[in-house]
Order: C-alpha cells, then sequence, then structure tokens
C-alpha cells in the first residue's frame, strides 16, 4: 500500500503554526502526535519553553491552534546557535537534517536581502524559538505520520503593509516572496499578512509540488488555526492525508492525473495562424492540442482550441493563445485523468531499427503503434509495404513486452 499524501489546502494563507497545528488536528482523539511534538520541543533544551495546544472553533469549523510559551526573555540566535541547537538535540537524523537545511535556507534568503553573510543573521523578524518549534515540530509530525508526497494548492499572500525591524514594508515581505519562487501566489483575500516566512520556508523545505488535491483516499483531514482574526471567514489551514486513489495507483500515472483543460472559440483566423499556434503550443510544453470544428456566430465556421496543460504551465499557454489568435477570452476547467504507463521498445524489421511506443493499463499491454518515421525508412529499405512492416513491428515488441501481452 501506497504511503500518505499530504496536502496543503491554503484558505487564507500559511503560517508556520498553521502548518503544526493543523498536522496535529488530524490525531484529535489518542494524542499520540501531541505527544511526539511535546517530546520533540523538550528535546530542543530551550529552558522554559513550552507549547501550548488548544481546541478551538473558528467560524463555525472545529480546528486546533498551538502557541509557543517562554518562560524567560529570549536571546538573540544566529544560524550557528540554530544549527547547535537542532544538532544537538535526540531527535531522527531525517528529521535533524531537514531542519537544518530549513534554517539555512532561511538564513541564506534573508542574507541576500540584507545584503550581508548567512552567518551575520539574526533571526528577529521571525523569532527564533517559533521557528525552532514550528521547523522542528513540523518534521517530527510529518515523520510520524509516514508522509511520502506533499502538494499545496495556490497561496494567498495577503496584502497591505507589515512592520518588522527594519520598518514597514509591503506584503508578501522580500523573505515570503523569495521563498515562494516557482509556487503559484495570489493577493489577498484580506490586506494582512497571511502568509509568514516560516510557513513560506515549510512549503518549499516540505518539496511541495503545486498543483490541485489529486486523486486520494481522504483518511485525515486537520484544520490549523493562525494567529489573526479575519474579517470574512476562518483564518485557518486545511491538510488533507491519504493514499493515492486505488484506482489511480494501478497501473496509472499519479502524477499526470491533475491537468487543466484550456479552450478558446477561433473565428475569422486563418488556418496557417491556428496551425502555427498550435506548433507553439506542443513546443511549449502542452500535454496535447487539438481543434474541433463549430458553427459561430454570425454564421461564420470556426474552430474551438483545445489545450491540455499541467498546472504549472497553464500561465504560458494562455500568454500565447492570446498573443497568437487575437482571442479575447480563454476557459479553463481543471480536469482529473487516468493515465496509461507507457514506454518505447526497439525492434528490427528488414535489418532496420524501429521504435514502438506501448502503453499498458493494470500490468497489461493496450497500446502498441511503431513509429512512423522509422517504419517507412524500413518499408523503403526493404521494398516492404508500409503496413507489413509496422504489423511485423508491433509483433515483435510484443513478444519482446512479454507473453500474454502482459507488461514487465
Amino acid at each position: 500500500m501506497s504511503r500518505p499524501i499530504l496536502y496543503l489546502d491554503p484558505w487564507t494563507g500559511v503560517s508556520g503554526d498553521m502548518v503544526l497545528a493543523a498536522l496535529l488536528d488530524t490525531d484529535r482523539e489518542d494524542g499520540r502526535l501531541e505527544a511526539r511534538l511535546r517530546s520533540a520541543v523538550a528535546a530542543l533544551g530551550l529552558g522554559g519553553t513550552v507549547i501550548e495546544v488548544t481546541r478551538d472553533v473558528e467560524w463555525g469549523v472545529a480546528c486546533t491552534r498551538t502557541r509557543v510559551r517562554e518562560n524567560a526573555a529570549t536571546p538573540l540566535r544566529h544560524l550557528a546557535d540554530m544549527e547547535a541547537i537542532i544538532g544537538g538535540a535526540p531527535l531522527s537524523e531525517w528529521v535533524r537534517a531537514r531542519a537544518t537545511e530549513a534554517v539555512r535556507r532561511l538564513a541564506a534568503v534573508e542574507a541576500g536581502i540584507h545584503g550581508c553573510s548567512p552567518h551575520e543573521i539574526c533571526f528577529h523578524e521571525v523569532g527564533a524559538v517559533d521557528t525552532l518549534v514550528d521547523v522542528v515540530g513540523t518534521f517530527v509530525l510529518v515523520e510520524a505520520l509516514g508522509i511520502e508526497r506533499v502538494m499545496v494548492g495556490p497561496i494567498p499572500v495577503g496584502g497591505g503593509s507589515v512592520e518588522i525591524a527594519h520598518g514597514r514594508i509591503g506584503v508578501p515581505a522580500p523573505a515570503t516572496i523569495k521563498l515562494l519562487e516557482g509556487y503559484d501566489i495570489v493577493g489577498g483575500p484580506e490586506m494582512l499578512e497571511l502568509t509568514t516566512p516560516t510557513g513560506a520556508l515549510l512549503v518549499g523545505q516540505l518539496r511541495a509540488e503545486k498543483g490541485y488535491l489529486p486523486a486520494m483516499r481522504s483518511e485525515k483531514i486537520g484544520y490549523g488555526a493562525g494567529s489573526m482574526k479575519l474579517e470574512h471567514g476562518p483564518n485557518v489551514l486545511r491538510v488533507v492525508i491519504g493514499p493515492a486513489s486505488q484506482t489511480l495507483a494501478s497501473g496509472a500515472e499519479v502524477d499526470g492525473c491533475q491537468v487543466v483543460e484550456l479552450q478558446s472559440n477561433l473565428d475569422d483566423i486563418s488556418p496557417e495562424v491556428i496551425g502555427h499556434t498550435c506548433r507553439l503550443l506542443r513546443d511549449a510544453g502542452a500535454l496535447d492540442v487539438w481543434t474541433v470544428a463549430a458553427h459561430m456566430k454570425k454564421d461564420r465556421p470556426g474552430v474551438v482550441l483545445h489545450t491540455l496543460v499541467r498546472p504549472g504551465g497553464e500561465t504560458s499557454a494562455v500568454e500565447t493563445i492570446f498573443e497568437q489568435t487575437g482571442t479575447l477570452g480563454v476557459r479553463r476547467q481543471a480536469v482529473s485523468r487516468h493515465v496509461a504507463t507507457r514506454g518505447v521498445v526497439t525492434v528490427r524489421v528488414a535489418e532496420k531499427e524501429v521504435k514502438v511506443k506501448w502503453g499498458g493499463w493494470q500490468g497489461r499491454l493496450v497500446s502498441v503503434a511503431p513509429e512512423y518515421e522509422d517504419a517507412v525508412a524500413a518499408s523503403v529499405a526493404a521494398g516492404l509495404s508500409l503496413k507489413d512492416v509496422m504489423h511485423e513491428a508491433i509483433e515483435a515488441a510484443k513478444a519482446l513486452l512479454g507473453s500474454g501481452h502482459l507488461l514487465p
């Protein structure tokens, strides 16, 4: 059975305490995760530091809230201090390595912003103790839950401005926007700092893939509350944990299940422009591009351009469609798909190499297709008909892939 997927569903952004609280909230009943967290916090040896875990209700949503309390003034800590605390704690090697990597990443980002060395950075904006607890605690809980893969939806970062040690700056803070490079972000929905540097750090250090809710069986759901009160809804991060859907886990490429389909109605455009646009979309990495004949307004014939892309390729594909066609609108919808396993084998027909693409579903061969150019070359060289060469290539590929057409 596959290990669980963790999906981060950031309704109103991401902060370190929200991630920690949401993971804890998946285990309200027996308190096993809370015990692991408290043990990890104690292992850091931070004196009178304790973590409070409370159950709460935020705008009608039952959730968990965490808060770090310190019984004494906290000294400013540099990267070396953070590394020493993590390195000296009796934690698993995996947790120590990932937590150390995280604080180094945060120090490097802050150093790049301030124009200094990472070892000169004081963890004042993010709070050294809070950062340690959030980072170490998150990795401890992820390890305890056996998480194998992490995904995250588009991340709201908020808006307005926030006070830091260096004065008032715009939201998102410089460290936050840097740490979220490569992720899909959006301003709002409220004019507050909804995603913090620590939250952004954890998204990246968890190796979260960006995308929509994947095909999975939901087994645990948690809601982690942040410290701010919002005007228009609950300030919570939702997490969903469970294995990949069994329907897709057998004979399917799970990574390719979540895609975006773009559509645009095109009329009064030359076929050459449409063909050129299709080629550009394919060259840019679109999974598939096709057109369907349509009857447009004013009784003009036209086409509907369809483009299938991964979520990360949506922006560039939309730009291409607008720039090349002059269309006034592009529709979008997130879709799930079943994807066959696939591969290529090489066979010899008439002393020529012919590549043959194959597809499989649930352990059985369902598609075998010789590469056209290879088959033509073999046909011309041997003086055989193309259909005979393709038939020989298919039979040779089937024999190579195994008796009974079972996949290797």
